[in-house]
């Protein structure tokens, strides 16, 4: 019998943060073995991660006022192309290339996040998105938030991050204003962003 590993690490629906305030040496160490760099932004401070069953994130941080915090989620592809690279040795397993899946996993996060509401989620130009974030497919969406992960806030905005054989990122920013927001997230909005590829 064929078998085929087509969603198995594509739903995010990885498991439960830990109701925890890790350091910034933990996450920085997490970046950097996703090939990742974070600088805190001015003004801000760590912030609580908080268990929910919508989106998984490791870190968080919050403006002096607490007016918006920003999540950040990662998903290092190392062992998917370990297993990946196996299942074509293998002539009774089909996987899908990790390279494939992050779009699925920005869209199934955005059904998530807003209570299954379809907003529409813009791509960045390419030259852009390598220029400013090092990767190669990046994104944006505005939406507001119906679900566990938004508890407490309205307006929510993820950046979605795409590096080829590295890893894949969802920042969510969460405010509770509509016309600060932009201003609002604009300090920390090249916070996180994959190391430059060395000439």
């Amino acid at each position: 019998m064929k078998t085929h590993l087509l969603l198995l690490f594509v739903i995010p629906f990885f498991g439960f943060s830990q109701s925890t305030i890790p350091t910034l040496e933990e996450f920085q160490a997490e970046c950097d073995s996703a090939g990742l760099e974070f600088n805190m932004p001015e003004g801000f401070s760590i912030a609580e991660v908080k268990e929910n069953k919508d989106l998984f994130y490791s870190f968080a941080i919050s403006n002096s006022d607490k007016s918006m915090e920003i999540r950040y989620t990662i998903w290092p592809l190392g062992n998917l192309f370990d297993a990946y690279e196996k299942s074509l040795k293998d002539s009774n397993v089909t996987m899908v290339n990790p390279n494939n899946m992050y779009y699925a996993r920005v869209q199934a996060s955005m059904t998530n996040l807003s209570g299954g509401q379809i907003y529409n989620i813009t791509k960045f130009p390419p030259a852009a998105v390598e220029r400013e974030f090092h990767a190669n497919q990046g994104g944006s969406c505005f939406f507001e938030f119906d679900s566990e992960f938004g508890k407490g806030w309205l307006n929510g905005q993820f950046i979605y991050l795409h590096k080829e054989n590295q890893a894949d990122v969802i920042i969510t920013f969460m405010s509770l204003d509509k016309e600060k927001h932009s201003d609002l997230m604009e300090p920390a909005f090249h916070s996180l962003k994959f190391k430059a590829d060395e000439e």
